[in-house]
Formats: C-alpha cells, sequence, structure tokens
C-alpha cells in the first residue's frame, strides 16, 4: 500500500488579504475598525484547516519596500493604483491572528510573498512532502508540479479551484512552466510588464504550443510568419525582460523548518478572546471543538432557545422529526455563507423554537435532504436566502419554499445597520457565538414578525413595511440569485486591447504633465504630487484641505483648481488611470470558463433599497466618455442574441414632482419638457431658447443638489460658482418651486418629530443623528431625511419593475430572454435577436406601468449588440 505523503499549506497572506478586501463588505468593530480583510483571511484559513487537515502550515508576507524587480525595472508594478490606507492598516492585524494560530510568518526583505511561498514550496518538494499553496494570485500557478497543488481563491464560493498541473493545462492550453514564457510574450498588465508589443494572448499561447519556451521561439523565428517575427525581433528585450519580471523567484533566502510549521493546536482562550475583539463572533464555534454546544439564555428579553442539537444521519430520522410541519427553521453551516467558504458543513433545521437537527453533510444525507430542500410545500426560514440558492445549486438542488428571511426583516427593520447573523444574535441573545442557530431562526421570526406588524399598524393606505417585505424583497430573492448565476460575458480580447491603447494615451498624458510640471515623478504618488503642485508651481491653496501628510491632491480638493492646465490633464490622467487598472486589467481575472462576469446584489445594504453590486462591482463603470462607451462595448450577449435596456429617465426628478405635488415641475413632466432647461430659464431668467449648455449643466446641479439637501456652499462646489450666486439661485428656486420647498420642510420637520422617514411604499429609515449638537451630523442627517423618501421610492419602483419584467419573461419569453444587469436606473435583458423589437416594445410598457406617478413614468429602451450601444 503507497505511503500517504504529510501536506505542508502555504499562504500567500498579502493575496488573501487583497482579495478579502475587495470582496467583502466593509465590517468594523464596535470601536469603529475596518476588519473585513482580517475577516476573509480568518475565514480562509479556518476552512483550509479544515479542508486539508494539514501536518505544517506557514504563512508569508510582502514587506514594505522595492524588491529586485524594481531595481530591473522602474516600470514594474508602477502603473498600479496604491492600495486604500484602510486595507494596509489590517495587515498587523492578519498577522497577529496568525500568530495567534501558531503559524510560522516567512518574509524577505527585497522579495515578494510569492517568492517566499515558491522557494519554501521546492524545499517542501525536497522532502517528499505534498504542497497546497492557498492564494488568489494566478501567478504562483507557475509553481504547480506533481507535488504542488494551488488552492486558488478566484471568486467567492462559486469559484474556489485545486490547481493540479491537469487543471493548469486545461486553464492555458500550457503547462504551469510556461507561465514566465506567456508573461514574456503577451505581458502582464496589473504588474505592468509589457511582454511583446501587439501580442496577445491567442498569440502567445500558439507560439508556446508550437516551441514551448521563450528561448525556443527566438531559436526558430524563420518558422514564425512575418508579422509576428517582427514583433519579436523589435521587443527581443522586452520579452526576456518580461519573463524575468513574472518568474517567481526560487532561490530566496529563506529556509523552511518543517519542525516549526507543524500544524499545532493554539491557545482557543487567546483566539476567542481575538475574535471577540474584532467582532468575529460567528467564528468562535468553528474553533470550540464541540458541534453540541448548550445556548446560553436571554430570559430578560423573553428570548431564549434550549437543549442541544441533536445529530441526523438517516432519512427516517429526519422525516420522523419533520413529521407534518409545514414552516421549519433551516440554517447552513459553512462560514457564515460569506465568499470565502469552501461548501456546506452541516444543516441546521428546526421544527419549532425548543428541538434542533443537525446534519452532517457529505454524498449520502445529501441524497435525503435534497428532497426536504426542494420541497415547496414544506416552508422554510432562513437567513440570507439568495446565499443558500447559490450554496444548494452549486451542490445540484433547487432549494425551494423560503418564506421568510430574517436578513431581510433586519434591515426593513433597521435599515442602515448591521445585519450580520452574528450580530443580529449578539443584539438579540446577547451572545457572542452561534449555538442552536436553526432555533434562533424560528425565534427571531417571531420577534421580527412582530416588529414589523407593531410598524406596519402606524402605516397607512396598505402600503406598509410588511408590503415591502412581503411584495418586494422576498420575491426579488430568486430573480437576484438568477441574474448572479445567468452572468453576462466580457470580451476579454477587447479588454486586452483597449488596455494596450489606454497605456499609450496615458503615457502621453504623462508627458504633458511632465512638461508642465518641469520633472517627471510618480502621478499617483500623492506626497509628490502635492510637491510638485503646491511647492514647485506654487499653485495657491486657499480653501485647499490640508492632511497629515501635507496638502491634499484627492480630485474633490483638485477640482477647485481648474483654472491651471496641468490639473485638468492630472484628472484626465486619473479617470483613464482607473478604467485601465480597476476594470481593464482585473475584470478579465474575474470571468468564468464560459467568459462570464458574474456580479453580486446586495439586497440589503444600502439604506434607502436600492440595490449595490459587489465582487465585482459593475454599478461604478463609468457610463459617459468615448472610452467608457468602449468599455460598456465589451460586455456582450451570446451569440444570436442582442441587449436590451431600459432606463428611466429622471426617476428622481420625476418622483421628487410626485411627492411634492408641485405643480410646475409636474406641468414640465406632463408637457414632456426639459426640466434643466426650464429649471436654467427660471433661476438665469432667460428664455428657454436663450439656455446655453453651461446654464442647463448648472441647473442640473441645482435640480439634484436640491433635491439632496444640499446647501449654497454644496451646490457653489458642485456647479463651481460663487456661494452667494448660490444662495441667490436657491431663493429663486423655491420662489418658482414652491411644492418642491414646502416638501423639503415636511421632510426636515417630520423627521426631527418622528425620529424617522419614510418612502410611499412605506420604507423606513430612522434619523437619530437628527437632533445631534453637532451640527454637521445634524445637517447631514436632515439631508438623508429629505433625499431618501425620493430615492427610496425610486428603488421601490426599480424593483417592482424587476418583478414585473421578471413575470413579463416567464409568462411570454422563456426561452428567449434572460435578465442580466441592474445598474443604477437601468435594467438590460440578454434577448434572442428574432425577439428584440417585441420585447424591447412589452419592457418599455411594462416598466413605465409598474407603479402610478402623478406624472409619467418614462423608461427609454434601446437594442444593441453590446452594453455600450444601449
Amino acid at each position: 500500500m503507497e505511503k500517504k505523503l504529510k501536506t505542508i499549506v502555504l499562504i500567500d497572506g498579502n493575496a488573501l488579504i487583497h482579495r478579502a478586501y475587495h470582496a467583502l463588505p466593509p465590517l468594523t468593530t464596535k470601536k469603529g475598525e475596518l476588519v473585513n480583510a482580517v475577516y476573509g483571511f480568518t475565514l480562509t484559513l479556518l476552512s483550509v484547516l479544515e479542508k486539508f487537515k494539514p501536518e505544517y502550515i506557514a504563512a508569508s508576507f510582502d514587506l514594505v519596500g522595492p524588491t529586485f524587480r524594481h531595481e530591473k525595472s522602474a516600470d514594474y508594478k508602477a502603473t498600479r493604483v496604491k492600495a486604500p490606507d484602510d486595507l494596509y492598516a489590517q495587515i498587523p492585524r492578519v498577522k497577529e491572528m496568525t500568530r495567534a494560530f501558531n503559524i510560522p510568518i516567512y518574509e524577505k526583505e527585497g522579495f515578494e510573498a510569492d517568492d517566499c511561498v515558491g522557494t519554501l514550496a521546492r524545499q517542501a518538494e525536497k522532502e517528499n512532502v505534498l504542497v497546497i499553496i492557498v492564494t488568489g494570485d494566478s501567478d504562483e500557478l507557475q509553481l504547480v508540479t506533481p507535488l504542488v497543488k494551488v488552492f486558488m481563491l478566484r471568486k467567492g464560493i462559486k469559484d474556489i479551484v485545486l490547481y493540479d498541473e491537469k487543471a493548469v493545462a486545461e486553464k492555458y492550453g500550457f503547462g504551469a512552466t510556461q507561465i514566465p514564457d506567456y508573461k514574456g510574450l503577451a505581458g502582464d498588465a496589473p504588474d505592468n510588464i509589457p511582454g511583446v508589443t501587439g501580442i496577445g494572448a491567442k498569440t502567445a499561447t500558439t507560439l508556446l504550443q508550437s516551441f514551448s519556451t521563450l528561448e525556443n521561439i527566438y531559436a526558430h523565428l524563420p518558422e514564425i510568419k512575418e508579422s509576428v517575427r517582427k514583433k519579436l525581433e523589435t521587443d527581443k528585450e522586452k520579452a526576456f525582460l518580461s519573463k524575468e519580471l513574472g518568474t517567481i523567484h526560487l532561490e530566496t533566502p529563506v529556509t523552511l523548518d518543517l519542525s516549526a510549521c507543524v500544524t499545532k493546536d493554539f491557545d482557543r482562550k487567546m483566539v476567542t478572546n481575538l475574535f471577540q475583539e474584532l467582532g468575529f463572533f460567528s467564528l468562535i464555534k468553528r474553533i470550540s471543538g464541540d458541534e453540541e454546544v448548550s445556548s446560553k439564555q436571554n430570559v430578560e428579553g423573553g428570548k431564549k432557545t434550549k437543549g442541544k442539537t441533536k445529530k441526523i444521519t438517516t432519512k427516517e430520522a429526519l422525516e420522523t422529526f419533520l413529521g407534518k410541519t409545514k414552516e421549519v427553521s433551516v440554517y447552513v453551516s459553512q462560514g457564515e455563507g460569506t465568499l470565502f467558504g469552501v461548501g456546506i458543513e452541516t444543516v441546521h433545521i428546526a421544527v419549532d423554537e425548543e428541538s434542533e437537527v443537525v446534519v452532517l453533510w457529505d454524498e449520502e444525507t445529501k441524497k435525503f435532504l435534497q428532497a426536504f430542500l426542494e420541497d415547496e410545500a414544506r416552508k422554510k426560514i432562513v437567513y440570507d436566502g439568495k446565499s443558500l440558492l447559490h450554496l444548494f445549486k452549486k451542490e445540484g438542488i433547487d432549494f425551494r419554499g423560503i418564506s421568510f428571511d430574517i436578513m431581510l426583516a433586519a434591515y426593513l427593520l433597521h435599515s442602515g445597520s448591521n445585519v450580520d447573523f452574528s450580530y443580529i444574535i449578539l443584539e438579540e441573545f446577547g451572545e457572542e457565538g452561534i449555538a442552536m442557530p436553526a432555533q434562533k431562526i424560528a425565534v427571531l421570526q417571531k420577534i421580527f414578525e412582530t416588529r414589523i406588524d407593531e410598524v406596519s399598524k402606524t402605516q397607512t393606505g396598505g402600503k406598509t413595511l410588511r408590503t415591502v417585505l412581503e411584495q418586494i424583497e422576498m420575491p426579488l430573492v430568486p430573480i437576484l440569485h438568477t441574474m448572479e448565476e445567468q452572468g453576462v460575458i466580457l470580451n476579454t480580447g477587447k479588454f486586452q486591447t483597449l488596455s494596450i491603447e489606454l497605456t499609450q494615451e496615458l503615457g502621453v498624458l504623462e508627458k504633458d504633465i511632465y512638461a508642465l510640471s518641469g520633472r517627471e515623478f510618480n502621478i499617483n504618488s500623492p506626497k509628490q504630487l502635492s510637491e510638485i503642485l503646491f511647492q514647485d508651481l506654487q499653485i495657491p491653496t486657499t480653501n485647499i484641505k490640508k492632511t497629515k501628510t501635507g496638502i491634499s491632491t484627492a480630485s474633490l480638493e483638485l477640482q477647485k483648481l481648474q483654472e491651471y492646465p496641468i490639473i485638468q490633464k492630472i484628472e484626465g490622467y486619473r479617470e483613464l488611470f482607473k478604467l485601465k487598472t480597476t476594470y481593464l486589467d482585473a475584470l478579465p481575472l474575474l470571468v468564468d470558463t464560459h467568459s462570464r462576469l458574474h456580479t453580486t446584489y446586495y439586497q440589503a445594504v444600502a439604506a434607502t433599497g436600492r440595490l449595490s453590486s459587489a465582487d465585482p462591482n459593475l454599478q461604478n463603470i463609468p457610463a459617459r466618455g468615448e472610452w467608457s462607451v468602449l468599455v460598456r462595448g465589451a460586455f456582450e450577449p451570446a451569440p444570436g442574441y442582442v441587449f436590451v435596456g431600459a432606463d428611466y429617465s429622471q426617476i428622481e426628478l420625476r418622483v421628487m414632482a410626485h411627492l411634492s405635488g408641485d405643480t410646475s415641475l409636474m406641468k414640465s413632466f406632463k408637457n414632456k419638457e426639459d426640466v434643466h432647461t426650464k429649471t436654467a430659464s427660471i433661476v438665469f431668467k432667460v428664455k428657454p431658447e436663450a439656455v446655453t449648455p453651461d446654464m442647463r449643466r448648472q441647473a442640473k446641479v441645482f435640480n439634484f443638489g436640491i433635491m439632496y439637501g444640499m446647501g449654497a456652499y454644496g451646490l457653489a462646489q458642485a456647479a463651481k460658482i460663487d456661494q452667494n450666486i448660490a444662495a441667490q439661485f436657491i431663493v429663486a428656486y423655491f420662489k418658482k418651486f414652491a411644492g418642491v420647498a414646502t416638501f423639503i420642510e415636511e421632510m426636515r420637520l417630520g423627521a426631527r418629530e418622528k425620529g424617522f422617514v419614510e418612502t410611499e411604499l412605506g420604507r423606513r429609515r430612522y434619523t437619530p443623528e437628527i437632533t445631534s449638537r453637532n451640527v454637521q451630523v445634524a445637517r447631514s442627517a436632515e439631508r438623508m431625511a429629505i433625499n431618501m423618501p425620493i430615492q427610496g421610492l425610486a428603488a421601490d419602483i426599480m424593483k417592482l419593475s424587476m418583478l414585473a419584467v421578471a413575470k413579463l419573461i416567464e409568462e411570454g419569453f422563456k426561452e428567449s430572454v434572460k435578465m442580466v444587469l441592474q445598474v443604477h436606473d437601468e435594467l438590460i435583458c440578454e434577448v434572442r435577436e428574432d425577439q428584440s423589437e417585441i420585447f424591447a416594445r412589452a419592457m418599455k410598457k411594462t416598466m413605465e406601468e409598474a407603479y402610478p406617478l402623478n406624472v409619467p413614468l418614462v423608461a427609454e429602451t434601446a437594442i444593441g449588440k453590446n452594453w455600450g450601444e444601449i
């Protein structure tokens, strides 16, 4: 019998920190410390320990300062945007967590974490130890050998892959050892490794499949077609430099000490205390070593759960436990359903508040659980139903019968607050940790149902918080799940071409900026930029904010200095640089094997009710400008399909007209007038035909600024006019739009008197800050109180339209239409081309009838072969 090899897990700490920071929503401690990256790292660590049960484990981190690659090329990683300070601030916490688990850390000045990982992996191989590298950085796939595998966190729970040699070959079309050669040819945009100009992924792959290595390619240049050969000859030096920069250094001066890397037991009390300090209550049970933890009780509040969890292993035992109960609570343990879970661990089920069973998830229990989970008639009370739909879908199970979602109920009762399950447990039960989770869900349902009813009783016209829950939020869950599963095709070839073109454009802007500044410097360095602008060029700093490190160069501050040509160039550079690094270079790394990009829609984050998008955030992709259109143009439908988009026209202004009843504003919309032009004619006292584009732009700022509760100072900054003039404009505006002025005052006073504001449909947001003694805090709360009823109703209308369009698709276009994107006020569907015009008309009608306003609700539709065309 073959002897089983021992395993060492090597963690690339920095790669995981970056992955967690960008993938998880902001999580803070009670003291306000941001810890989302620490949480993601810790969750991954626990999952890896449980999944692989390694005999050895070690971690590696980058150290501050340049590496040997920077010495070889000053351009290496020069185009990378500096990570936010609140990411770097979490690194010491991650190291503290690593040491708390008795995991040794390997670091070396002048080298990157992956160099240390690669060196340690090769040393472990020599000891005949199986290596599992845990990372989010695809560069480390070059380390894969028969004894080295890479556990790659590519995107969330749906896209975690353990790469061996076969998987790497399937991904790239060539072997792991050829990845540096590939970088030599095609480059690596995120690291600013140039490669050979004009050679992309397809050509590079073909060359490597034919000649194996970069050296061999150059040895056989006469055999390569002329157009490619010329590119290779021109950029030979760059090609070999790029290969060198893209090669992980396997002789980093670090020495693997297996005895120090033995997976040791750790001080559970110390780790528990650290978890409690950071607010990671849901993770405490992962290190308790006891599945049958009796819950604490909070008798004072009448909230309690009893008994111990009973384990079930057979279908008969489950059926006996369920009996004829029509509604049960279901909780899945897999790391709180976050992006870094590795799958289902256990399924907890409760039929009431005093009995709970747990089923350990495996292939056998899955067979008898499937019938229960897919039973539509047996209703399920859950926490975060959408995540459960994804989890079970991954296992081939269509989870049905969700009747109540604790997360959505908590969100509606306290919009804008923390709705993490462990936080809810702490708030409601006073417990740090989650014992008897299914029982707690049963208790929480009763608590939240009562509170929702109490709020709903105070609301009139049948438009209540319960209506929002049952008729908007709950029905939306399966629709969002389907959209996330469907994803949208990203043409990565287009992105690669755009990235090259944008790099050239950035080079032109760089030269212009250097010419205006008198010397070269790092444009992305706030410190160096501040020195250039305010010391070298002596640009006045009046009204420019100061920071701890000097005079601010934030975009809002530089906008005050637009009269200086260098500022305009810098703003243009920043815009294009962000487009390149945030989208063109980053998004292709997130596509699945079908070239589709899958965003995650967060339903319980924005206090106004708007959906937010993350991992990746597709709502922030710029919509205007030549480059933005080209970027959107890379998002495409499947062959034989087109995009049909419907965008609500000025929905928030229409909602303001509806809510305020302002006769002048309502008249404009009913007469199909250009509202911004009309506002400009009133404010500037000119005839509509005399309104200039600049006047209209300023009027647009006023229309939206007033709606967001801006005062004279804010409007002056936004419209780039004098504050006194802005104050005069506000007087003129409110004189003409008296209904708007009355509405704003009613919202402000109502928030002070009642302590909350509501949308017309019953969505509520509490406003305790409005009575703050801090003037700035109080004013911010006032602005929110003015805006929330408007933006909230607009959000509700969009959600209602999504429900209506989903029904339209189900009833008449099921085989030819898929809903794929919701961005701001726009809904986009992938439609079979022969059905596009029919569906576009039906979609427009459906969205315009989604909710009755006192002014026309207008949805503008467009058909295109990519997102940029609509």
